[in-house]
């Protein structure tokens, strides 16, 4: 999943949300699975505000933390 498609996902919601037709309990179930999604995408998106410190840091020293593989763009294909 990329960083567009979390943005897309969650301005669908948000636009799910702004529906006034929405019952109550419709409305409720909506803003419930907007909550949850929130937590995922936040999780999601503070690892890859990691990732990308990690590749500040492989381009500053050449060396990457054990925990983040290196993408092909860096490894040559290899």
């Amino acid at each position: 999943m990329s960083m567009k498609d979390v943005r897309d996902y969650l301005l669908k919601q948000m636009a799910e949300l702004a529906d006034s037709d929405l019952t109550g309990e419709e409305l409720a179930e909506k803003v419930r699975k907007a909550q949850a999604t929130s937590q995922v995408a936040t999780t999601y998106i503070n690892a890859v505000k990691i990732e990308v410190d990690a590749y500040k840091v492989f381009e500053e020293t050449g060396k990457l933390p054990v925990a983040i593989e290196k993408p092909q763009q860096l490894t040559g294909g290899r």
